[in-house]
C-alpha cells in the first residue's frame, strides 16, 4: 500500500502546485488601476512649410529627441477593455530643410506637450499581457525663439505593446506609439525676416518604457 500510494500523493500533489501556479497566474491577469511613468525616444517629425514672402515652400522638422512622461490606465471591468489617460513631453527643436544642397537651418527650441485620453484593450493572462491602445486630446507647441506664442492642437495617437508583469503589483510595459497632431501655424524667422505658414500635420513615431505600478 505505501508503494502504490506514493504515486497518487505525488500527482496530487503535483496537481495542487500547477493549479496554485495558475490561480497566481490569473490573478496577475485580474483588472487593476496602473500608474506607468515612462521613457523613450521620439523619432523627427516632417511637414511642409510655404513661404508667403518668396511664395516657394521648405521641409520644417521637428527634431527626434527623448520624451518623459506617464500613462494610467483605469480598467472598466473584467472584459479587457478600459480608460487610458496619457501625458508626456518633448524637448526638441524646429529646422528648416532646405534640401540636397542646402544645409539645414535651426530655428529654435520648441517643447510638445501631449495630453490625450481614450481606449485601450488587454488580452491573454499570467504574467505577459499584449495590449493595445486609441486615445485623443490636444498637443501643446510651445516655441522657445521669436515671439511665438504656445498653441494647442488637436492630436491621435494609436499605440501597441506588451505589459510583464512581476507580481500583482509591480511589471514593465514596452510600447511602441504613432502620433498625428493637426499643425496649422505661423511661424516667423527673425533672421531672415521673413514669415512662414504651415498648413500640414505632425506625424511622429516612439518607442517607450515604463515602469507599471498596480493597485
Amino acid at each position: 500500500m505505501r508503494t502504490t500510494s506514493s504515486p497518487l500523493r505525488l500527482t496530487l500533489l503535483s496537481l495542487a502546485c500547477a493549479a496554485a501556479f495558475g490561480s497566481a497566474s490569473a490573478a496577475l491577469a485580474q483588472a487593476q488601476f496602473q500608474i506607468t511613468p515612462t521613457a523613450g525616444y521620439r523619432t523627427s517629425g516632417k511637414l511642409t512649410a510655404a513661404d508667403r514672402d518668396f511664395l516657394n515652400e521648405a521641409d520644417l522638422e521637428v527634431d527626434k529627441s527623448s520624451v518623459f512622461g506617464v500613462i494610467v490606465d483605469i480598467p472598466f471591468s473584467q472584459s479587457g477593455f478600459g480608460l487610458e489617460l496619457l501625458a508626456n513631453r518633448q524637448k526638441s527643436a524646429f529646422t528648416f530643410d532646405g534640401g540636397l544642397f542646402e544645409p539645414s537651418e535651426r530655428l529654435g527650441d520648441v517643447e510638445l506637450t501631449y495630453l490625450q485620453a481614450g481606449i485601450y484593450y488587454e488580452w491573454g493572462g499570467g504574467q505577459v499581457v499584449p495590449f493595445i491602445s486609441v486615445t485623443g486630446g490636444i498637443t501643446r507647441i510651445d516655441p522657445k525663439f521669436g515671439n511665438l506664442e504656445a498653441e494647442d492642437r488637436g492630436s491621435a495617437s494609436l499605440g501597441g505593446g506588451v505589459k510583464i508583469f512581476f507580481n500583482r503589483n509591480i511589471g514593465v510595459r514596452l510600447e511602441g506609439r504613432g502620433y498625428w497632431t493637426d499643425l496649422n501655424t505661423e511661424i516667423r524667422d527673425n533672421r531672415r525676416r521673413r514669415d512662414s505658414s504651415v498648413d500640414d500635420a505632425l506625424y511622429q513615431g516612439e518607442a517607450s518604457a515604463g515602469l507599471i505600478f498596480a493597485f
